[in-house]
């Protein structure tokens, strides 16, 4: 019962608003989504779906950038509560990670859970991973994982010019604008030259995945002061859609090297239907607001060398 009452997005909403207002709220968001949404451990079809993202990573570093693979230094952000992209990444061939989040969700359990659930043969990956042991810290050091939580994205301490990877796995949408247009101007201080970025950003509305009744365009129906009622910082979603993603891009210096969205032809039919939307998305182009994810390469436009590939400044 409790579960078909939290799969209405708007009661999730509510708890996660109460969660986001008090203390532990992040625990007790933890145990909702492990034991009444039962989202972790993630299933073998999520798990399906992380590999091939975790291999579109690792092509777009071998397509754009400069070193080999094993002598790479990845960085991602939003590592998440079972850190499933780091993992694939070392059993893709990854030797150097860093790794950070913004709260320390990493759970010991799920992250041991999936070093034995990643058979090279079923996922298709390149090597199994150590089987588990010792403290978590410990054992990530022993693949090349630097885990650091709590971090912030937009002082990483990294050094200027040293990461020749920067992924990041459905996680801008969750960030604040002000707030992801300082992460990308680090993430283009921190490139390497020659490095690149591998961004997949989720456009849809997140509820949409707990409540069927929901579409995946509803949060753009809402005026901004009543969406906020329903986005709290625990599950914060951005309305930003695509051309604003590239705005930012540019501003943050980076140019595109591949630009791959996602789109469906009954969408825009869609959002006709759920007319009137808010009144900042009323003369926005349908193709703009149809868009429900993408996949970008991006370059520093300011560390480009000779024999590069060239990126191209975003645009809308």
């Amino acid at each position: 019962m409790l579960k078909e009452r939290v799969s209405s997005w708007r009661t999730k909403a509510f708890l996660q608003r109460v969660f986001s207002a008090i203390p532990g709220g992040v625990h007790l968001n933890w145990i909702l989504q492990r034991y009444v949404t039962h989202s972790y451990p993630a299933g073998d079809a999520k798990l399906m779906l992380d590999a091939e993202l975790a291999r579109h990573h690792v092509e777009t570093h071998r397509r754009y950038g400069r070193v080999p693979l094993a002598e790479a230094h990845f960085y991602e952000f939003g590592a998440g509560w079972d850190l499933a992209m780091p993992l694939l990444l070392y059993a893709l061939g990854v030797e150097t990670q860093t790794v950070i989040d913004i709260r320390p969700l990493a759970r010991q359990s799920l992250v041991f859970d999936l070093a034995r659930r990643l058979d090279p043969v079923a996922f298709g990956l390149d090597r199994s991973l150590p089987p588990p042991h010792g403290a978590l810290p410990d054992y990530l050091g022993s693949l090349g994982i630097e885990y650091r939580a709590p971090a912030d994205a937009r002082l990483t301490g990294l050094a200027t010019g040293t990461v020749d990877c920067i992924t990041s796995t459905n996680t801008l949408e969750h960030i604040p604008p002000d707030d992801l247009q300082l992460i990308l101007i680090e993430c283009a201080r921190i490139l390497a030259p020659g490095g690149c970025c591998s961004f997949q950003v989720d456009y849809q509305d997140h509820y949409s995945y707990f409540d069927p009744s929901a579409s995946v365009f509803n949060f753009l129906r809402f005026e901004e002061d009543e969406w906020r009622r329903f986005n709290p910082p625990l599950h914060y979603q951005s309305r930003l859609r695509h051309p604003d993603y590239l705005a930012l891009y540019r501003a943050a210096d980076l140019g595109t090297l591949a630009d791959e969205r996602v789109e469906r032809a009954e969408d825009a039919q869609l959002l006709r239907q759920m007319q009137p939307l808010a009144r900042s998305f009323r003369d926005r182009p349908v193709s703009d607001l149809a868009v429900r994810g993408s996949r970008v390469a991006l370059r520093s436009l300011s560390t480009t060398e000779p024999g590069d590939p060239p990126p191209t400044t975003p645009h809308a």
